[in-house]
């Protein structure tokens, strides 16, 4: 069985705001899509990373549990951590998963595009202020999208988010990319965890003619707020989901690891 070569890999940016941690799983995840690293080798042992780009093996190890966790890499007991078969990845949105809908469809091999409706400063909601934690009436940055999954409607999403990520959110190209990457990128904002929920609900008028359903079509509601590392939120979004087009994963924890991670948050 090939080792992977760390060769061609970037370096750690140590002047960049962005985790560590983080820099190493984002650019493992690109050597993973663009079929550098390709399924079934053998990543290198964790003191070689260490080595390579001169970080703790706590950073490495994080990485690489997370890149386990989204099925990108498989451990073998005895044997090493290998590349994923793209069969083992997930095929659908880990609901439980910090990660966005963008991140969750790559990795199982799916093209996403969007289509951005509106994106403008302006007074927030007053729920949604609630949930971002700021003054009622404060201003805030809405955006709105269409989203496809390999060629098919999918989703129709609104996110709102705290008017200091204006730029990089207005900045950046949402339509064939991510809205974390580019927070990540251009504001140093990564996301560490937060809440959602799910209901059915019929698609209003607006929504059917969006998503091109009937009106009354049932579909997949899922209201979020996102944390970031800090645990402080800094989205809010609400997503209508295509049920005929989306599946949603959930990992069913026993009870004891789930109060242990209760406890530690």
């Amino acid at each position: 069985m090939n080792q992977i070569s760390l060769t061609g890999l970037p370096s750690i940016d140590r002047a960049s705001p962005v985790p560590f941690y983080f820099q190493l799983k984002s650019a493992i995840e690109r050597e993973i899509a663009d079929g550098r690293w390709p399924p079934g080798e053998r990543i290198p042992p964790e003191m070689q990373m260490c080595e390579h780009f001169e970080v703790s093996r706590t950073t490495v190890r994080q990485a690489l549990t997370e890149l386990t966790r989204d099925g990108l890499l498989v451990r073998e007991r005895g044997s090493g951590t290998f590349v994923a078969e793209p069969s083992r990845r997930a095929g659908g949105w880990e609901l439980q998963l910090a990660q966005g809908f963008w991140d969750e469809a790559r990795r199982g091999d799916h093209v996403v595009v969007s289509r951005v409706l509106e994106r403008v400063i302006e007074p927030l909601p007053g729920d949604v202020a609630r949930d971002l934690g700021t003054e009622p009436g404060a201003s805030g940055v809405r955006l709105e999208r269409l989203r496809w999954v390999d060629g098919a409607l999918t989703m129709h999403v609104v996110s709102h988010l705290r008017a200091d990520l204006a730029d990089a959110v207005l900045g950046a190209d949402l339509e064939q990319g991510s809205l974390y990457a580019a927070l990540a990128e251009r504001a140093g904002v990564v996301v560490g965890g937060g809440w959602r929920d799910v209901e059915a609900v019929g698609a209003d008028a607006r929504r059917a003619e969006l998503l091109e359903v009937p009106t009354g079509t049932p579909l997949l509601r899922v209201d979020s707020v996102s944390l970031d590392a800090d645990g402080r939120p800094f989205e809010r979004y609400r997503a209508w989901h295509r049920g005929d087009r989306t599946r949603l994963h959930i990992h069913v924890l026993p009870e004891n690891e789930i109060a242990e991670r209760r406890a530690g948050a």
